[in-house]
């Protein structure tokens, strides 16, 4: 019989595995280190309310239904897998398509805002009674990516060297040879920062489609358990729900890392010079072009709002179209009480509950964007800091905003800083992520050249790092905008009572789908004006910038 010889590792060696494994605990603490302090913060609180369970008694919880998981768990992943496939690949080919020709991307773009604003409150019911099984749910799940990715996409294919595109173009290359030579490979890690950020949302859409009507999955666990009070369940399905959003997140770059390991090694391109090649007119036309482009995409969305509400199986049990809407909010003589008892016309409450809800929204936007930024700036110095803020920041932006939203309101109180709260969860982690991956796309030899000339770090990050991730912030921006507002509405719907959401609840309650589909009217309005708003500040500090 023969031995194996397991020959000792050379000096060299012993001190290169050293070095790796040194480096690898190095990453590790960090995260360890996260992950014990939520613990502590999560006893700690266990103490002071019975309405946080400990983290023990989860735990004891989560064993105790481990049959209870796996067909829920199946439910909820396939709706939101199908929904991802849907949405992304939507999303991808739409930007595709409609590269070469800008104004008809800008109208898709502008359309888009619309489906993401959609309020939940009205789009339930219409899918619960056209629809059977896990189709809303997949539909839903789709309608929380195609946006997000859609915005990714159309920000990598944009945002490329001019120079390699004049080199196409001089050699007798079409605009299509362009994206595919050019364009395409150079958005990768732009599509990769989309497709992470859909993940989670995929799932969270497949979750409240549930919530909005279904027999199985994780949406109708949770609503059983806080049905019945049962606290311990209802934190660790949020647990297993955020556990499984977190794995969706990390996992994307690990498939592209394998099937394209160039990737990585890609810069995105982007700068405040792309988004400043568009032809600049005087201000009275490039005025006319914007008010043009505004008309015609609300012709757009009123024409598919009538089609939709007229060809919807069962649609018309719940539906209203655009004509009907409007005769109803112009009548004078349909009075309602206000919150503070005084009679109102339909219109009246309308815009008193718009108002609201703009409040909510701008206050916790502001405040997401703010601490966004400034936590991509802290987040780029330090990857010990990366590594302690991120996997809190995928934990908290994977719960379910129809389970936290109850818990932030007991926390915080039911007025606007538990509002302000989540729509912070709900817009911090998508601008930090898309500002970090371009501020990691700066050249790499200008900050040698501002690192060489003795620049500090101050002077590095306002003459380079963020003046070059503007582009990014700005599309952050306008995925955050109809977030916040679909956040404020859901945090005025489950906790605040008052505001937009709150309203057009208590309408559906009574069946009065007229002032439920003018409060979806409003905000698609209100929505499309924030990014009309959000592109034409992108547009002129760009300009400035270039």
């Amino acid at each position: 019989m023969s031995a194996t010889t397991t020959l000792p590792l050379s000096e060299e060696e012993t001190q290169r595995s050293g070095v790796l494994l040194g480096r690898r605990w190095r990453r590790a603490v960090p995260v360890l280190l996260s992950v014990g302090g939520l613990l502590v913060i999560w006893l700690l609180a266990s103490f002071l309310t019975p309405l946080v369970p400990s983290p023990m008694s989860v735990i004891e919880q989560l064993f105790a239904d481990a049959s209870y998981y796996p067909v829920n768990i199946a439910v909820t992943m396939s709706s939101a897998a199908q929904g991802y496939l849907w949405g992304n690949g939507i999303a991808i080919a739409l930007a595709l398509l409609t590269l070469p020709f800008p104004p008809l991307q800008a109208l898709l773009e502008r359309i888009a805002v619309g489906a993401i604003a959609l309020p939940l409150i009205a789009v339930a019911p219409i899918l619960a009674i056209a629809f059977a099984g896990n189709i809303p749910s997949v539909i839903l799940a789709a309608q929380a990516v195609v946006f997000t990715t859609l915005v990714s996409c159309i920000l990598g294919l944009s945002n490329v060297d001019q120079s390699a595109l004049d080199l196409v173009h001089s050699a007798g290359g079409s605009k299509w040879t362009a994206i595919w030579k050019v364009r395409l490979p150079a958005a990768i890690p732009s599509f990769v920062v989309g497709l992470q950020i859909a993940a989670p949302s995929a799932i969270l859409g497949a979750i409240i489609g549930e919530y909005m009507g279904g027999s199985r999955g994780l949406g109708v666990a949770m609503i059983q358990a806080q049905g019945a009070f049962d606290i311990p369940r209802a934190w660790a399905l949020a647990i297993v729900t955020s556990a499984l959003a977190a794995i969706a997140f990390l996992v994307i770059p690990w498939i592209v890392k394998l099937t394209m390991p160039w990737v990585g090694q890609t810069s995105s391109n982007i700068s405040p010079r792309a988004l400043s090649r568009r032809r600049r007119l005087p201000w009275p036309l490039a005025t006319l072009r914007t008010l043009t482009s505004v008309a015609g995409t609300i012709v757009v969305v009123f024409a598919v709002w009538w089609l939709m509400a007229k060809i919807v199986p069962g649609g018309q049990a719940v539906a209203r179209g655009p004509f009907e809407v409007v005769a109803y909010l112009s009548d004078p003589e349909l009075l309602s009480v206000s919150p503070t008892g005084q009679s109102q016309t339909a219109w009246e409450s309308m815009l008193t509950a718009l108002g609201q809800t703009a409040i909510d929204a701008g206050v916790g936007f502001v405040a997401g964007t703010v601490l966004s930024v400034l936590m991509a700036v802290v987040v780029y110095e330090s990857r010990t800091v990366e590594a302690l803020i991120m996997p809190v920041s995928i934990v908290l932006r994977s719960v379910p905003i129809v389970a936290a939203m109850p818990l932030l309101a007991l926390l915080f109180g039911r007025g606007i800083l538990a509002v302000t709260v989540l729509i912070t969860l709900m817009t911090f982690f998508p601008t930090l992520v898309n500002l970090l991956l371009a501020m990691r796309s700066a050249p790499t030899g200008a900050v040698d050249l501002f690192t060489a000339s003795g620049a500090s770090r101050w002077q590095r990050l306002s003459k380079l790092l963020l003046p070059y991730a503007l582009p990014a912030l700005f599309a952050s921006i306008k995925i955050a905008l109809p977030l916040s507002v679909g956040a404020a509405m859901v945090a005025e719907w489950l906790a605040t009572g008052s505001g937009l959401g709150a309203a057009m609840t208590v309408a559906a309650t009574m069946s009065d789908y007229y002032f439920v589909w003018g409060g979806v009217a409003a905000v698609l309005l209100i929505s499309l004006l924030l990014y009309q708003l959000a592109s034409y500040g992108e547009r002129k500090i760009s300009a400035r910038l270039a």
